[in-house]
């Protein structure tokens, strides 16, 4: 889907504000030669101060972009691009993120088990002279599950570096989840047909994303 702008991105330092193992294998799948630079954006917003689930994900990620470029920048090595993201489930009206210890993790599950959430992925795509915010969504049933099962996978240790307390994209997380109704890689983190239809609008590739 980039190859119309293969040309462009390959001579562009592009950077993924980001730590996550499960979104740098997505721009690999991509083709794109970003480099990792995890950012130290303090994720301290309150989802309370934005009307939307929506527009705290794209606040937050955008935390994470201006963090990394402003740095990177004053280090002499200013990108040509960030790609920065931020991945949160919502049960009805309850925000989950990653889960800070295995019982918090437990509890998450518990109240997913059995249920429709949805996930929110907030992606910025921060040039020199422009930046593009958009959100993807993802409906997600999680099955049912005995305690035991949810407390195995808990001692995994899967679901503790992950919003709503569940990898989608591991054998382990992916096997709880039945059906979902959206973009699968909205839930891994990282929309690849939006990442790139955004991609192409933003050098000049016109999609019909607009």
């Amino acid at each position: 889907m980039l190859q119309p702008i293969r040309h462009i991105l390959e001579s562009k330092t592009i950077i993924l504000a980001s730590g996550s193992p499960r979104r740098k294998e997505l721009v690999n799948r991509l083709g794109l030669n970003a480099i990792l630079c995890p950012s130290t954006f303090e994720e301290d917003l309150d989802p309370k101060d934005f009307n939307t689930f929506s527009e705290f994900v794209e606040a937050t990620a955008e935390g994470k972009a201006d963090e990394v470029f402003k740095r990177l920048e004053l280090e002499g090595k200013s990108p040509d691009l960030v790609i920065a993201a931020d991945t949160m489930v919502a049960l009805e009206d309850k925000l989950m993120g990653k889960p800070k210890d295995k019982a918090e993790a437990t509890q998450m599950l518990n109240e997913l088990n059995g249920k429709w959430h949805t996930c929110y992925t907030g992606v910025i795509l921060k040039g020199v002279e422009k930046t593009v915010r958009f959100t993807e969504t993802t409906k997600v049933h999680w099955g049912h599950a005995t305690k035991e099962q949810i407390q195995a996978y808990v001692d995994s240790g899967d679901p503790l570096d992950k919003a709503g307390a569940y990898g989608i994209g591991s054998s382990l997380g992916g096997a709880f989840i039945p059906k979902i109704e959206g973009d699968f890689y909205t839930v891994m983190g990282l929309p690849l047909y939006r990442l790139c239809s955004e991609l192409c609008n933003f050098y000049g590739y016109k999609t019909d994303q607009e």
